[in-house]
């Protein structure tokens, strides 16, 4: 399904290459991936497991974005909506029911996205568990440094987003997932303040269209789960 997004005005900024990808991607490569970045995964570390969550969002969109041209429709970018949505309340996302990614698109393609949406979704089990999943951004940091073709943005971008979300969603062991995070902050043109995260939360909500979203469980499915309050607000 085609719906028109749009890159975030970071990734806009970036200019990400819209050519067809020319970078290797094999096995070897899937266990480059996968080896440990410590300083990275000590700062994943530090923060919430909902910031860390929301940290692998703003990752994997600048593989998403890189990829956009290989992509049919923008399932995707529905699911990243429905993503958002669920670090606010698990509840909101209804499936991680994605594609089979490698055999439906050349391996430089289908490789980074599987590995990225197959270890996003252990972190979401994670998360919600209150276990620790500190490794696992660092792969779709890594997957997203490889294939976005702006390594030198991209660099700049994560080192601005860790040092935000440090700061502003430490780790609690007492609460570990922690508050939600607006999308927004994401983006290091974005100033922060609890009044306007809280207002672009409920304005993010309230923008959502679960009945065109696959992804978005309906307000009487939430209800059914124990919802409490009104779905699509805060």
């Amino acid at each position: 399904m085609e719906l028109n997004y749009t890159p975030p005005p970071h990734i806009a900024a970036a200019d990400l290459p819209q050519t067809p990808v020319a970078y290797r991607w094999d096995n070897t490569t899937e266990e480059e991936m996968k080896f440990f970045q410590m300083n990275i995964a000590h700062r994943m570390a530090e923060m919430s497991g909902r910031a860390a969550l929301a940290f692998s969002l703003g990752a994997l969109e600048w593989t998403l974005w890189r990829l956009r041209p290989e992509l049919p429709g923008d399932d995707v970018f529905q699911f990243l909506d429905a993503a958002w949505a669920a670090l606010v309340d698990w509840r909101y996302l209804k499936s991680f029911d994605l594609p089979e990614w490698e055999p439906a698109f050349e391996r430089p393609v289908g490789g980074p996205l599987w590995e990225s949406f197959n270890v996003l979704h252990g972190s979401f089990v994670q998360a919600r568990n209150g276990k620790p999943f500190m490794h696992n951004p660092v792969i779709i940091s890594k997957i997203a440094l490889y294939v976005c073709g702006r390594p030198e943005a991209f660099k700049a971008w994560r080192r601005s987003i860790i040092r935000r979300l440090v700061g502003m969603y430490p780790m609690d062991r007492a609460a570990p997932a922690g508050r939600p995070v607006p999308r927004s902050l994401l983006n290091p043109g974005y100033v922060p303040s609890p009044e306007m995260d809280n207002r672009h939360i409920a304005d993010y909500l309230a923008g959502l269209n679960w009945q065109t979203n696959r992804f978005l469980h309906s307000p009487e499915e939430l209800k059914e789960k124990g919802f409490e309050g009104e779905p699509y607000t805060f």
